[in-house]
C-alpha cells in the first residue's frame, strides 16, 4: 500500500515531463515487462491461462482507462486529489456486483457506500461545494474509477481457478500501456524520455511503483486472508496526498480533505473482514486484474 500510495507524487514528476498517457504507457509497460521477465527468469508460467478477449478486456479497461483517467487526474487536477478519487474504484465494484452478480451488502457495507460516495462528490468539488464548482478532471478521474469498477464485473465469469494473476496483470499491464502510447500524442506532448532523469523515473515506478506491490500484494493473497488485505486500501489515498502535500505544494483544502476521510472511511467499512455469519460480499482487489473465486 506504502509502494501504490507514494506512486502518485514521482508520477506528477513523470508527467510533468512526458504528458499524462505518455507517463502512464511508460510506467504500467515497463511494469508489465518487469513483471513477465521476472516469471520467465524464475521458471514460472507467464500465461495468464484466462481467454484472450478476457485479457484484452481487461487491459482497456483497467490499464488504458483506468491509468489514462488517473494520469490526466494527476496532471490538470493534482497528484492528491487524483489519489483520492482513483482509488474510489472498490465502491463502484461493490455497487455493481450488487446489481449484475447478485452479490448482498451487510448494513454496515450499505453505510460504507453512502460515506464513500459522499466523499467523491466532496472530492469533485474541492474547490468550492457551495455553489458546487465540480472539477472536471477529477471528474475524468472517477470515470476511469467506474472503467475499472466495469472491468472487474464483466470479467468475474471469465476468471478460472487456475487463472495466474500475476501473469495476467504483467500483460494487462505490457497491452494496456501500448494503447496509451498510441494515443499519447493527443496530450500534445513528447512521449519520448528526453534526459536520464526520466528515465530513472519510469524505472522507479515500473518497478517499486507497480511491479513490486503486485506482488506483494498477491504473495500477501496466499497468506492470509483476502478481505483483511483489501481493507487496507483505505492506506493508498491517505499517504498519496500525505505525499503530495509536502513533495509537490499542493493544497489540502477543506473539501478534498473531507472527501480523503469519507472515501478511506467508506472503503474500510466496505471492504473490512466480517463475522463469517455475515453474507459474503463483492471481492475488489488493488489497481490489477481481480483474483475472483
Amino acid at each position: 500500500m506504502v509502494c501504490w500510495g507514494c506512486a502518485f507524487v514521482p508520477s506528477a514528476w513523470l508527467t510533468d515531463a512526458v504528458g499524462p498517457f505518455g507517463a502512464a504507457a511508460w510506467r504500467l509497460g515497463c511494469a508489465g515487462v518487469i513483471v513477465l521477465a521476472t516469471l520467465a527468469a524464475t521458471g514460472r508460467p507467464i500465461s495468464p491461462r484466462v481467454s484472450n478477449r478476457t485479457v484484452l478486456w481487461l487491459a482497456l479497461t483497467q490499464t488504458s482507462i483506468f491509468y489514462g483517467a488517473t494520469f490526466w487526474g494527476i496532471a490538470h487536477s493534482g497528484a492528491g486529489l487524483a489519489s483520492v478519487l482513483a482509488n474510489s474504484d472498490p465502491l463502484f465494484v461493490a455497487v455493481l456486483a450488487t446489481v449484475f452478480l447478485g452479490e448482498r451488502l451487510s448494513g454496515v457495507q450499505q453505510i460504507g457506500l453512502g460515506v464513500g460516495f459522499v466523499g467523491v462528490a466532496f472530492a469533485i468539488c474541492s474547490q468550492s461545494v457551495w455553489p458546487p464548482q465540480p472539477t472536471w478532471s477529477a471528474a475524468i478521474v472517477v470515470i476511469g474509477s467506474l472503467g475499472w469498477a466495469i472491468g472487474t464485473i464483466v470479467a468475474a465469469g471469465a476468471m478460472r481457478r487456475d487463472s495466474r494473476p500475476i501473469a495476467l496483470a504483467g500483460w494487462q499491464m505490457f497491452l494496456g500501456a501500448i494503447v496509451l502510447a498510441i494515443i499519447s500524442p493527443l496530450d500534445g506532448h513528447g512521449a519520448i524520455p528526453g534526459s536520464w532523469r526520466v528515465v530513472g523515473l519510469i524505472l522507479l515506478l515500473g518497478a517499486v511503483g507497480s511491479a513490486l506491490p503486485t506482488a506483494l500484494f498477491y504473495s500477501a493473497l496466499r497468506r492470509g486472508p483476502a478481505a483483511e488485505l483489501s481493507a487496507l486500501f483505505f492506506l493508498v489515498p491517505v499517504i498519496g496526498v500525505a505525499t503530495a502535500w509536502p513533495l509537490l505544494g499542493e493544497t489540502v483544502t477543506v473539501p478534498l480533505a473531507i472527501g480523503l476521510v469519507g472515501i478511506s472511511a467508506g472503503l474500510w467499512l466496505v471492504l473490512r473482514p466480517r463475522r463469517p455469519l455475515v453474507e459474503s460480499g463483492p471481492v475488489t482487489t488493488p489497481h490489477n486484474p481481480p483474483e475472483l473465486p
